[in-house]
């Protein structure tokens, strides 16, 4: 009996340390860098989250959209935790593309980003490499799709102004 409780206590404490995250190969996403403009206004479907900050920069986080000047549906990759919540279903946002320099100053090392000296320094700057894709299996069914996939980042721009949210 002894035994059976044993074993009972330590299958709860694996089943409960198990993550709600797994990471994909970026291959298994059809990437089609025009499938939004930069700057486009689109509204969030769905969105990962993250296990981290991702302060290594060493995953994106899925993010699944449309756009609201086309309709289409588009699964966005990007390495900044924007915490959505449910509350910014409604909300209008806009894509940022992975040549913007607002993409390119999130996703550069910490270290390359204090030899900036000049705006224009940010333009020879190339995204770092990254193959793994965050993902949440409870929602496989969204994540699993055959949607375009852009690169990039989600943020507002108002008045010419952009933040990331």
């Amino acid at each position: 009996m002894k035994l059976l409780y044993i074993l009972g206590l330590l299958s709860l404490l694996l089943v409960s340390c198990e993550t709600r995250y797994r990471i994909k190969d970026i291959s298994k996403f059809r990437m089609d860098t025009t499938a939004l403009a930069d700057g486009e206004p689109i509204k969030l479907l769905y969105t990962s989250q993250a296990p981290d900050h991702n302060e290594d920069l060493s995953y994106y986080i899925h993010v699944i959209v449309v756009s609201q000047k086309t309709g289409d549906t588009v699964n966005v990759l990007t390495t900044a935790d924007n915490g959505f919540t449910l509350r910014d279903k409604d909300n209008v946002f806009n894509f940022f593309s992975q040549d913007n320099f607002v993409t390119k100053i999130i996703q550069m090392d910490s270290e390359k980003l204090k030899d900036v000296k000049h705006i224009g320094d940010i333009d020879a700057f190339q995204l770092k490499k990254i193959n793994k894709v965050v993902g949440d299996p409870a929602f496989d069914y969204l994540e699993d799709n055959n949607y375009p996939t852009v690169i990039g980042t989600i943020g507002t721009m108002t008045n010419g102004k952009m933040k990331i949210n």
